[in-house]
Formats: C-alpha cells, structure tokens, sequence
C-alpha cells in the first residue's frame, strides 16, 4: 500500500473547510462511480472536546453540542458548501453524560472497582440514557440534517455496557444503532464491556449514498474488509486515549481502504482531558485511488472542537 500526506496541519485559519469534488475526472473510482449519485452529500464533522466542564449538567452538555453545529453551519456557509447532510461526532461524545447525576466526591470514587461503584455506574447510565437520546433527537430535528451523534455507554435490557454509536434522522429519529465489537483494555477493565458483532453491523443511507461506521478499535481489524457491505463512505469515529503517533493511525482506516470495497474515509477524532485521559486527533478524510491519501483537519492531534466540512459528489 501507497500512502502519501497531501498535507500537514490546517488548511485554511479558522474552522478548517475540505471540499473535495469526487466527480472531477480520474479522482472518483470505478468502486463508488455506480453507486454515487448525483446529488451531492455534504458532511461535517467535529473534533469534539470532553472535559469535566462539558458534562457538569445536561444544559452544559447540550451549549457544548450547539456551539460546535453553530460553527460547522457557518463554516459551510461561508465557504458555499452548501447545506450540511450529514453531521458527525466522534466516540464517547455521550459517554461521560452520566457524570452529571453524580456528585463529585462519587465522581472521585469511581477509580476504585467496588460492587458499589458498579452500581452506581449502572444508575448513572440508566438516568443518562433517555437524557441523551432526548437532547439528540430534538437537535437534530430544529437542524434538519441527519446527525452521527458518536457513541454512548447504554445498558441493554440484561443490564450490561454497551458502547453504542447513534444515527438521528432529520425528523429526529433514532435510525440506526451499532456497537463496538473490539473494545479496549480500559473498557474491559473498568467498565466490563459487552461486545457487538460483525454480523449485526448494517449500512444507513444518506441522500442516495450508503455508509457505513466503525468504533475507533475495530477499525484496527482487517475482518471488516469483507464484512462490510459495498458502501459510499467509511467512517471511522475515534476516542483515541494513547499519544498520537501517525504510524499508529495509518494502522487504521488508511490500511483497510485498500482491500474493502470502499475507497472513500473519514476519521472522526474525540479531544480534551476527563477523568485522567487526554484524547487525541486528528480528524482527517481519506481517499484510495490507487494510494490512499489523506487531509488532516486540524493544527495538530489535540486540537479541541475543530471542524470540517467535505463535499462529495
């Protein structure tokens, strides 16, 4: 595999724009020629930014999700984008809601594994859930464009933790759902994750192109190459909690491109400090035509909330 950085660090000041035009000549291959349409799908994404501030109540929560869909609107609108279908954010954006029902001497307790603790995890995500799903839906229905809301910790109906990525519809539906199928150490230890299947996983559809997702880890496994369905559009939402290294990266979307029968990626990266981890960037669009080469979205990895906007057609 061929890989080439077309370029390092942000490409204009400001909220960054990327608009890429798939249909010029030789860019868009015979793999996604057929199935593209002629409508265009515009896409942003945000390098969304945790911290304990974010999630000290529901009000927080949602005044950090609102500025960020204010400055991905008016970086598409400055440039003549063009309306934004589809919104993206990274893992774990909804993960850390729970902290908002817990005080901070409970918030302090949680590093200790205790039956306790367990527990009050459990009460946590429960009373978080329909927060999170509530707050989404309306966003996404006063917006009118589909939102990837990243993922969120969601106990399924035997009371185990799922990381669960979210697909709102315009009308302000929850559409689509997937679960992370290769968890992290952290997640294993600390939370006791329950794990997805490959088998589950299904494409959604967005003005006439077919995408599909993977959670951050399972995109470091080369079983997705021919699970996946022929799609329009891989992406790939991130909590990366380990130092940035661009070797580490190029192990992921960039070295599955090649053997899936999809040639367009988008990496979509969490930022900022909680709870002891710092999480890093960068998010970046992919494209494999006959080497995969690739557009960072931010000044550097730890960019928080910074912002893109891609048009593909």
């Amino acid at each position: 595999m061929r890989f080439f950085k077309l370029t390092s660090g942000k490409l204009s000041p400001g909220a960054l724009l990327i608009v890429l035009l798939l249909s010029t000549p030789g860019i868009l291959s015979a793999r996604a020629a057929a199935a593209v349409s002629d409508t265009p799908l515009i896409v942003g994404a945000v390098q969304f930014a945790v911290s304990e501030e974010v999630y000290q109540s529901i009000e927080t929560f949602r005044s950090a999700l609102e500025e960020s869909l204010d400055r991905l609107e008016a970086e598409a609108a400055s440039t003549g984008t063009g309306r934004l279908n589809l919104a993206i954010f990274p893992e774990y954006t909804s993960a850390f809601l729970g902290l908002s029902f817990l005080s901070s001497e409970e918030t302090a307790s949680l590093a200790a594994d205790t039956a306790d603790n367990r527990s009050l995890v459990g009460w946590a995500l429960r009373m978080a859930e329909p927060q999170i799903i509530s707050i989404w839906a309306e966003i996404a229905r006063e917006r009118g464009y589909a939102i990837l809301a990243g993922t969120a910790l969601i106990l399924d109906t035997d009371g185990n933790i799922r990381n669960r990525a979210l697909l709102f519809s315009p009308e302000g539906e929850m559409i689509w759902t997937q679960d992370k199928v290769f968890p992290g150490a952290p997640e294993i230890e600390l939370l006791n994750l329950k794990t997805g299947k490959i088998s589950d996983v299904y494409s959604f559809e967005i003005n006439g192109f077919k995408i599909v997702t993977t959670i951050c880890r399972d995109t470091y496994h080369q079983e997705w190459e021919e699970a996946l369905p022929e799609a329009d559009l891989w992406i790939d939402i991130k909590a990366n909690e380990l130092p940035f290294t661009r070797e580490y990266y190029d192990e992921a979307l960039a070295a599955r491109l090649p053997n899936s029968p999809i040639d367009t990626g988008f990496t979509v990266s969490l930022s900022g400090d909680i709870l002891g981890f710092t999480f890093t960037g960068p998010t970046e669009f992919l494209k494999d035509d006959g080497g995969v080469t690739t557009i960072t979205a931010a000044t550097s990895p730890y960019e928080k909330n910074a912002v893109s906007v891609i048009r593909i057609r």
